[in-house]
């Protein structure tokens, strides 16, 4: 039988720690050569005005697990405003969204699961930055700086609290309200301190770690903000770090260089082409350095004294994330009677393909 998982089912069979060590496992894998994987890519097409229509994928296998994940979402844009900073992604209405995991056996070439991803999705995204931080940052980092007040910065401190003794969080957002309602939320979920700070700057101030959890459009972090011995981790290396600071850094990771491509009417566009008119990327926004599979790997080396200053651009989606988590997730969920079955049949067929 194919299982389908929603959102609340999966948040009762996977927790944080378990995620961080099945990911850093997943991660070993890949630098080991036993991980297969293509790169994401979006196709965007225009949808009217100030809309345009993104498919996203990405894929892979950890073949150990023997599963094949294909991670797949589907989005309106919707540009708010003239200079295109602000942007509602949607799938049917606002504030819904139509993203699934689709997990095929490697043995039988057999559907078997299919997930939505939004939980798994904040999950995994965390759980790398908490891999990468664990060989990064310093096994005393104690305080935490937040830029970002969202859900996904939530989670993050979920994860390095997962990974290091975190006694106090910082944080920044846009918003006073937002800033306030992320500490007391944290403070609830993870019971620790949580300062909200009027300023960016601020939530690097005297931090050990600092994630930067954001949809800005452009950088705002200053290299003059990386305080010896500090480590940064970036969801949006492009728009919130850039290349200015790279400099500063004496370890740098990246998750998988370079950047998919993107597919418009009549054309492909590489993202690395750093085209802002077309939604392009450029791969001088990121480290040039090693990746995260390396490192796991014991192919290159990460933190090796307390006064380095180091750095994660957690800069692309793998499809190894959602294979090795969706595997864990689909045997436990079997095992507690989780999940609606639907016939396997309903996804086979007798026609030649």
């Amino acid at each position: 039988m194919t299982l389908l998982l929603n959102n609340d089912e999966i948040a009762q069979l996977i927790s944080m720690q378990e995620c961080v060590e099945i990911l850093e496992d997943g991660y070993r894998e890949h630098g080991l050569g036993r991980v297969v994987h293509r790169r994401r890519s979006n196709i965007l097409v225009p949808a009217g005005e100030r809309k345009t229509y993104v498919f996203a994928n990405f894929e892979g296998t950890v073949i150990k697990h023997g599963y094949h994940a294909i991670r797949l979402r589907s989005d309106v844009n919707e540009w708010l405003d003239e200079s295109g900073d602000r942007v509602r992604k949607y799938a049917s209405r606002p504030g819904t969204y139509c993203g699934l995991a689709l997990l095929y056996n490697i043995q039988t070439g057999e559907l078997e699961g299919i997930l939505n991803d939004g939980y798994l999705q904040l999950m995994r995204v965390a759980a790398t930055s908490a891999v990468a931080a664990r060989h990064l940052s310093r096994k005393d980092s104690r305080v935490l700086g937040m830029v970002g007040g969202g859900h996904q910065a939530r989670i993050h401190v979920e994860a390095m609290c997962s990974i290091r003794e975190i006694e106090k969080v910082k944080v920044y957002s846009l918003r006073q309200e937002s800033r306030e309602a992320f500490a007391r939320d944290v403070k609830a979920r993870c019971g620790v301190e949580v300062t909200p700070v009027g300023e960016p700057q601020a939530a690097f101030e005297g931090c050990d770690i600092v994630c930067t959890c954001t949809d800005s459009p452009r950088p705002f972090v200053r290299k003059e903000w990386i305080q010896p011995g500090m480590h940064l981790s970036s969801v949006r290396p492009f728009g919130e770090v850039g290349r200015s600071p790279l400099a500063v850094f004496d370890v740098a990771v990246v998750h998988e260089r370079g950047f998919g491509p993107q597919f418009r009417p009549g054309m492909e566009v590489k993202e690395s082409a750093g085209n802002p008119a077309v939604g392009g990327k450029d791969e001088r926004d990121l480290p040039s350095g090693i990746t995260l599979g390396e490192l796991c790997a014991g192919n290159a080396v990460g933190r090796t004294s307390a006064s380095q200053r180091t750095y994660f651009a957690n800069n692309e989606g793998h499809g190894l994330q959602f294979s090795a988590a969706g595997a864990f997730v689909l045997k436990r969920a079997r095992e507690r009677g989780l999940g609606r079955e639907l016939p396997t049949e309903w996804f086979l067929q007798d026609i030649t393909t």
